[in-house]
């Protein structure tokens, strides 16, 4: 497997659920590598698809669908939660389907100048959006209280041990400033002995949702996407840990109590095949959620 490849998260489900038909609208609000724009446009080549990635590297695999697609395919580098600006610039105020992967792509995590990886040396980054967002982990991690950290990496990554890696990072940035992915976990090995994951994986998962309002940003946007979403229209999202599902386990559930609200399709989560992890690793931590609204 090529490195920089990446494989869209249960394309296949989220695809038959969500039933794609031409000369409908789709809003892409992960668009990544556009797995699942290809997707959609496969089983329905006429319909329209409206993508958004905040990434600017994500623009590099456009030109292929604006080639072939022209007038049917749209793409904004902007946050989802705008998705309401986003449709208006396009004419639009409802689409027929909303298909989410709210993980991290490989290409993110395998560019060590991203700093997203704790297995290559890079800049302390992790910013999705590197050209309007100026909060770095490097800012972080040098100029937060210990209290700060500690709650960043208890509430965003759920680290049982964050006061005493937040206690360590202060301790020793008096000395040395802490400049990079590999610096920020050799502390933490210092501390942590997790041997079934890397002990670095809870802290970077918190410092990224942090530095991106990731949690708040899925909040915004799926109150705003009931919105724009039409009668008998389906929206599918993939999470990839306990805090976001919980988010869109929980709005599914306000929804589904209200009038021209949702029915949730998946009482439970679908979780990958077991082929499908085989083939890719990262997303045997993934849960996808479907509803339709009423």
């Amino acid at each position: 497997m090529n490195e920089l490849s990446h494989f869209p998260v249960m394309v296949d489900e989220v695809i038959s659920y969500i039933c794609p038909k031409n000369e409908h609208s789709y809003l892409d609000a992960t668009f990544g590598q556009g797995g699942y724009t290809n997707g959609i446009f496969t089983k329905a080549p006429k319909a329209k698809v409206i993508a958004v990635d905040q990434d600017p590297d994500s623009k590099a695999f456009t030109n292929s669908f604006e080639k072939k697609m022209g007038e049917n395919f749209f793409f904004f580098s902007n946050k989802f939660s705008e998705i309401d600006s986003i449709l208006e610039q396009v004419g639009m105020t409802l689409v027929d389907g909303i298909v989410m992967d709210l993980g991290m792509s490989n290409t993110q995590l395998n560019n060590p100048s991203r700093g997203f990886s704790f297995d290559k040396d890079g800049p302390l980054d992790m910013r999705m959006d590197t050209e309007r967002n100026k909060l770095t982990a490097e800012i972080i991690i040098n100029e937060y209280s210990e209290k700060e950290l500690s709650d960043i990496f208890y509430y965003y990554g759920e680290e049982r041990n964050s006061r005493k890696i937040a206690k360590v990072i202060t301790k020793i940035r008096i000395k040395k400033h802490i400049r990079t992915t590999l610096d920020l976990c050799n502390i933490i090995k210092k501390i942590n002995f997790d041997k079934k994951k890397n002990p670095s994986t809870r802290v970077f998962q918190a410092l990224r949702i942090f530095i991106n309002d990731e949690l708040g940003e899925l909040e915004l946007f799926l109150k705003k996407s009931i919105n724009n979403l039409k009668y008998k229209g389906r929206i599918a999202v993939v999470a990839f840990h306990s805090l976001e599902d919980r988010i869109i386990k929980n709005f599914f559930k306000r929804m589904s109590d209200v009038p021209n609200g949702l029915n949730i399709i998946t009482k439970k989560p679908l979780v990958p095949s077991s082929k499908e992890i085989q083939i890719n690793p990262r997303s045997r931590s993934a849960k996808l959620r479907i509803a339709e609204k009423t």
